[in-house]
C-alpha cells in the first residue's frame, strides 16, 4: 500500500478543475476526522493568508485528499476562518457526499426484488455521482413510507443489503473525471496487527453493565395496514418468550424484566414461527451483562515510518493488555480516527466490534498442564496396578509354596501309612 503524498488539491466546484496544489510544508494543524458509521469525514487545516493557493479556499470549492487505502476523497469547503494576527486561514471541509442529500427526492413507494446495483442507480439518478464497486448481496425489497433525500436512501440501501459505503473520485490530469459510490461487504482488512500496552496502546478500560438485561422478550413486526405480527398464536396466547435461568439470576421480587424487539428486516411474509426464531436468537444476547471497552491508542506506524504498523479505516486488529488478570486479549475494528499528515503524533483511533479472545499461548499452556495432569493421574493408576500385581504375585507364590508343602506332607503321610500296613 503506497504512502499518500500529503498534497491537498483545491478544485473549482463549477468546473471540477484543479486550481491549486497545497504541499505538506505549506499547511499545518491539519486533522482528518473520520467515522465508519454514517460515513462521517471532516478535514480542517491552516495555511498562510495572502498566498496564491489561499485565494482558492472559497466556500463550496472542493479539496481532494488521498487517504491510506489509495482512495481520493473529495471534501467540500463549508467554512473558512481568517486570523489577522497570525495572517492565516483555517479551512473546514466535510465529505462532499453530504451534497447528495440536496440533489433529489425519493418518493414513497415499494421496491420489489431488486439488486444493490439497481437500488444505487435509483438513488443516484440524474447526479454526477455514479455507482462504483459493489459486492453482490442478492435481491431485496424495501418499503418507503415517506419522502426522503437520496443520501438517506443510500444509507438505507447499505443497511438492507448489509454492506458498507465508501465515496471516492477519480482524477485524470487536473480534472475530476468520475464520482463514485461503492458498496462493499467490509471496509478495511484483517491485518493481524497487534496493539500492545507500552508500544502503541495507552490503556484499556473494561466496562461491564447490565442495563440492557431482560428475562422476557416481547417481539412484534408491523404487517400490512394496521396488522401487527406477534407469536401469540403459537405461544399459548403470550406475546413474549422467557429465559428461566436468566429469571433466576435477575428477577426482582419474582417479576420478569421485559425487553422489546422488532427485527431489522425487510423480509416479506414474516410469520410467527420466523419471528419466534429471531426472538430466541435476540433473547440469548440480552440475558447476560454486556461488556464494552474503552481503548486509547495511537499509531506508531507514521511516527517512526513503519509501514507494517499503519492503522487504516475499518481494519481488524488485535489488542493486548497483559496488565489485566487474567491477561486481556481483544479483537477489534477501527471504527473512527483522527489523523494528521503533518504531525503523526496526533493520530488517535477509536475501536469497536470488540470480541474477547483467548491467548493461544495461554490456551496451549493450559492444555499442556491438563495433559500432564492426566498423565500424572494415569501414572498414579499404573503405580497402583504395579503394586497390586506384585502383591498378587507374592500371594500366588506363597500359596504355591503352601500347596507344595501340603502335597509333600500328604506324600510323606502316605508312605508312613504303607510302612505301617506292611508291618
Amino acid at each position: 500500500m503506497r504512502t499518500p503524498s500529503g498534497i491537498l488539491h483545491v478544485v473549482d466546484f463549477k468546473t471540477d478543475q484543479i486550481v491549486a496544489a497545497i504541499q505538506p510544508n505549506d499547511y499545518w494543524d491539519d486533522k482528518r476526522h473520520w467515522e465508519l458509521k454514517n460515513n462521517v469525514d471532516m478535514l480542517d487545516f491552516t495555511v498562510f493568508d495572502g498566498t496564491t493557493h489561499s485565494a482558492t479556499l472559497q466556500q463550496q470549492n472542493l479539496v481532494l485528499k488521498e487517504v491510506r487505502d489509495g482512495r481520493i476523497v473529495p471534501y467540500v469547503i463549508t467554512e473558512t476562518e481568517k486570523n489577522s494576527a497570525k495572517r492565516s486561514i483555517t479551512t473546514y471541509a466535510s465529505g462532499a457526499w453530504v451534497q447528495i442529500a440536496k440533489s433529489g427526492i425519493i418518493k414513497p413507494q415499494r421496491i420489489e426484488g431488486k439488486t444493490v446495483n439497481e437500488f444505487i442507480d435509483m438513488a443516484l439518478v440524474g447526479m454526477k455521482w455514479k455507482r462504483g464497486k459493489t459486492d453482490y448481496a442478492g435481491f431485496h425489497t424495501m418499503t418507503i413510507d415517506e419522502f426522503m433525500d437520496p443520501l438517506t436512501f443510500l444509507k438505507k440501501i447499505a443497511s438492507l443489503f448489509k454492506l458498507e459505503i465508501q465515496y471516492r473520485v477519480e482524477v485524470q490530469g487536473s480534472q475530476i473525471v468520475g464520482w463514485y459510490v461503492d458498496m462493499i461487504q467490509r471496509r478495511g482488512r484483517d491485518t493481524g496487527k497487534e496493539i500492545e500496552l507500552g508500544k502503541d496502546l495507552i490503556g484499556v478500560t473494561r466496562i461491564e453493565h447490565s442495563r440492557d438485561i431482560c428475562t422476557a422478550l416481547v417481539g412484534f413486526v408491523k404487517g400490512e395496514g394496521d396488522n401487527v405480527i406477534t407469536i401469540e398464536s403459537i405461544n399459548r396466547g403470550l406475546p413474549y418468550i422467557v429465559d428461566n435461568d436468566a429469571f433466576q439470576r435477575w428477577n426482582e421480587r419474582g417479576k420478569h424484566k421485559f425487553g422489546f424487539y422488532t427485527p431489522e428486516t425487510e423480509e416479506l411474509n414474516m410469520t410467527p414461527q420466523r419471528l419466534m426464531t429471531l426472538m430466541e436468537i435476540e433473547l440469548k444476547k440480552r440475558v447476560n451483562s454486556s461488556v464494552s471497552y474503552e481503548v486509547e491508542a495511537q499509531s506508531i506506524g507514521r511516527i517512526f515510518g513503519l509501514a507494517h504498523e499503519l492503522i487504516n479505516e475499518g481494519d481488524t486488529i488485535r489488542i493486548k493488555d497483559t496488565g489485566f488478570t487474567p491477561k486481556l486479549y481483544l479483537e477489534a475494528r477501527v471504527i473512527a480516527g483522527d489523523e494528521s499528515f503533518t504531525d503523526p503524533t496526533q493520530d488517535k483511533y477509536v475501536f469497536g466490534d470488540y470480541r474477547e479472545i483467548t491467548d493461544p499461548n495461554e490456551e496451549l499452556r493450559k492444555i499442556y498442564n491438563r495433559i500432564l495432569s492426566k498423565f500424572g493421574e494415569k501414572q498414579e493408576m499404573l503405580d497402583q496396578l504395579d503394586k497390586l500385581v506384585k502383591e498378587a504375585n507374592e500371594t500366588a507364590s506363597w500359596m504355591m509354596r503352601q500347596v507344595g508343602y501340603i502335597v509333600r506332607r500328604k506324600a510323606l503321610l502316605e508312605r508312613l501309612k504303607r510302612l505301617f500296613l506292611e508291618r
